[in-house]
């Protein structure tokens, strides 16, 4: 059975030793610019090349993070970071960018890629053209089927498939929440997280907004996912590499998952059963969860995915408070609890802390047994009858912090000792992978006057490397039985091989080439064009009769309206997963194997020029600039591409409401129904919006696939921005409508084709 690989991640030093001595085959960890993961403890250049060090002395592979949205003046220092990433051996790169793909594939070309999930990769097409490209993983949405896994794993490509962690309610690559509402931009790795925040589901009725009873208020939280139950399907189905997600999480946390996914997968490697016990799960628990769910890749839908109720950790339950005195409170434990284990108590306002003290009967104790009665210091602010859950277990920690201190992995390694009088004593050292060192010794092998070194000492003496990674599992001898040499040579013939070993371990990747890029010139010249995009005919029906070029970004809706306007031209679903068509804008980029002269929408995230040349380079016959780079940043693309590629045709979005969103998940029916079904039609019967705690209002605009597209509340208006464009350049504008009616549209139209001229 192909062997896969356990893939963990590493937010901090401490981390990746968990990682490592846990048993992953690979990390996966983020320098301190360009990775997704702005926030967390991330390493500097010195630990980047002392964690490869590390990891590389196990066989261990080092995929580092440059997966973030790349501005135009910070091509240069991504492309010398990556250059430094190659001298210091990394193992592959995760890459979002399309232009950092462009330049990374054509100046390094022995550097490893792998498409990050933030690259939106979620269909064949999608993967062959990566393939194509040199590509050698495709990191798969989460929303990936198991069916789809399977089929995917056909092409020769790689998966990399995320089976324990955090879940995005959106797809990556596709969200613009944390960027529209914080400034703070999930594509540049700094997210805010809006999806785990509150949120009201609200039908419009008639001029009313009828609040929609829901279980809680976290209407965008999804459960944390797990899938080690069903991890045997996933490897079946032709899984490369198994992803589990928290580079924000505590080394305690790493340790234990990593632990249990190389049980599970060694023990379906070796056809033995691997059973998920009780005690498992709780201990999974204990270190963090939202609540499990085995995921879109498993089909789960409404409460089996999401946890409206809370979205931070949620603990195992510990006890309840039976009563309040004026400086404690009385605990009925329903688990043991012990002094340092992290508590949190419920109410209206949560008081978590680390337990102290533990009174019994009057009396400080260390432990508290389940079933029994006890005291803590009273907290004030909580409430009789709340439920207290336990956050963290100090035994727990304790346990897996001892789990990765030191050489708990062993390296296996083999070695050739020869001793003969009169000459050099030399020690061969070779590993499983096919390295292999020699040392000679100055030192001069002599007849034994009394008594001789045994081949019992002498493999006694080569033995002692507990203060390394490595453990000899057979030393062959070729020695005279009456010959001598010195004990402290011995040992010291043992540490220089070793340490010679090691130098040929660390180093993976010693011929790597760096090519200097040539810019490819372009004959694409900007067309003077303005064009809408629309979902509804009540908007057709607004610029039927305008001099504009009509994008219908809906399948059904375009092969209705085509039948009477053929000039129509259709918009693919962000999502797509059917046959591609002859025309149009494309939103993804399997569109790119169809090697056909689409226009190129926001999805496709370009935010410098060399995105945009990348997609000129495969056809594209104009580029949409991402709806996260402002006007003076378009600018500077327009400039850079006529100044490097000597032209490139970009369009500019001057109004409409951005979609915040595209999720899987329908909060409608997630709420009114919790139907396993698609295909529910409450969305057709009225029109929905979240709402949050400012009152700010999010409509909800579902597609012909029961896809969620979250609206922001008003539209984004740059229209005062095409004067300073058109100087610059720039000539063709588009204008979306989602939500707008007939009247709306027909007073916006007008109002950018005036402009536009």
């Amino acid at each position: 059975m192909k062997k896969v690989e356990l893939l963990a991640p590493a937010g901090s030093m401490e981390a990746l030793y968990a990682a490592v001595q846990n048993g992953c085959d690979a990390v996966y960890l983020g320098g301190e610019m360009f990775g997704a993961r702005a926030f967390a403890q991330n390493f500097t250049r010195d630990d980047l090349k002392e964690a490869i060090c590390y990891a590389h002395m196990y066989g261990v592979s080092v995929y580092i993070t440059v997966n973030t949205l790349i501005r135009e003046d910070e091509m240069h220092a991504a492309i010398d970071y990556v250059s430094y990433l190659q001298d210091i051996d990394v193992d592959a790169l995760i890459i979002q960018d399309l232009g950092l793909l462009h330049v990374v594939r054509n100046v390094f070309p022995d550097m490893e890629v792998h498409a990050s999930t933030q690259m939106h990769v979620h269909n064949p097409d999608g993967i062959l053209f990566l393939k194509n490209q040199g590509v050698k993983r495709v990191v798969v949405p989460r929303e990936t089927t198991i069916e789809e896994i399977e089929a995917y794993a056909k092409l020769g490509v790689d998966l990399e498939v995320f089976v324990q962690g955090a879940l995005c309610v959106s797809y990556s690559g596709q969200c613009l929440m944390s960027s529209v509402l914080f400034d703070r931009s999930g594509n540049r790795g700094a997210c805010a997280q809006p999806c785990r925040m509150q949120y009201g589901l609200y039908r419009k009725e008639e001029d009313c907004l009828v609040p929609i009873k829901s279980k809680g208020d976290y209407l965008l939280s999804p459960k944390d996912l797990n899938t080690l139950e069903r991890l045997p399907e996933l490897i079946d189905a032709g899984v490369a590499s198994f992803k589990i997600e928290g580079r924000m999480k505590r080394p305690e946390y790493v340790a234990y998952m990593v632990s249990l996914y190389r049980q599970a997968i060694d023990a379906h490697l070796a056809h033995r059963k691997f059973k998920v016990s009780k005690e498992m799960i709780e201990d999974m628990q204990k270190l963090f969860h939202r609540g499990f769910t085995t995921g879109h890749i498993f089909h789960q839908k409404g409460s089996a995915l999401m946890n409206p109720i809370r979205p931070n950790h949620m603990g195992v339950e510990v006890g309840k408070i039976i009563g309040l005195k004026k400086d404690k409170m009385r605990v009925k434990l329903s688990r043991d609890l012990d002094q340092g284990d992290g508590v949190r108590i419920l109410g209206d306002e949560d008081e978590g802390f680390r337990v102290n003290k533990i009174y019994k009967d009057g009396l400080l104790v260390n432990h508290g047994d389940a079933g029994s009665i006890i005291e803590l210091d009273r907290i004030y602010g909580v409430k009789e009858h709340a439920m207290i859950l336990k956050t963290s277990a100090v035994h727990q920690l304790k346990q897996l912090q001892e789990s990765y201190q030191g050489y708990q992995r062993r390296v296996d390694i083999y070695g050739r000792f020869t001793m003969k009088k009169d000459q050099h004593p030399s020690l061969s050292v070779y590993d499983e992978q096919g390295n292999q060192v020699e040392i000679i010794s100055d030192c001069i092998v002599e007849k034994a006057m009394k008594t001789p070194l045994s081949k019992e000492r002498l493999e006694a003496q080569l033995m002692k490397t507990k203060d390394t990674p490595y453990t000899f599992q057979n030393i062959e001898f070729d020695m005279d039985e009456d010959a001598i040499m010195p004990i402290k040579e011995i040992n010291q013939m043992r540490r220089d091989a070793l340490a010679a070993l090691n130098e040929k371990r660390v180093l993976q990747h010693p011929n790597r080439r760096k090519n200097d890029k040539k810019d490819q010139s372009i004959s694409l010249t900007q067309k003077k064009e303005c064009s809408i995009i629309l979902h509804t005919y009540e908007q057709y029906r607004a610029c039927v009769d305008q001099d504009v070029t009509i994008y219908i970004d809906s399948l059904p809706l375009y092969e209705k309206i085509k039948q009477e306007n053929p000039e129509v031209k259709p918009i693919t679903p962000r999502i797509m997963k059917t046959a591609y068509p002859d025309q149009g804008m494309i939103q993804d980029i399997g569109g790119l194997y169809q090697e056909k002269n689409y226009i190129y929408g926001t999805s496709l995230n370009v935010s410098n020029s060399y995105s945009a040349q990348f997609l000129f380079e495969h056809q594209a016959q104009s580029v949409v600039f991402s709806l996260e780079t402002d006007k003076d940043e378009c600018i500077k693309i327009m400039k850079q591409a006529k100044q490097r590629y000597h032209g490139g045709s970009f369009a500019y979005v001057v109004y409409g409401k951005r979609e915040l969103m595209v999720s899987e998940y329908c909060p409608i029916n997630a709420v009114e129904k919790d139907s396993d079904k698609k295909n529910c039609g409450l969305c057709r019967k009225h029109d929905y919006l979240l709402i949050d705690k400012k009152k700010r209002q999010f409509p909800l605009m579902m597609d012909e696939n029961c896809r969620m597209h979250l609206l922001e509340e008003t539209a984004w208006n740059r229209l005062e921005d095409i004067q300073e464009l058109k100087k610059a350049g720039i000539q063709h504008f588009i204008c979306i409508l989602n939500d707008e009616d007939e009247q709306t549209s027909r007073e916006v139209i007008k109002q950018v084709t005036s402009l536009c001229q």
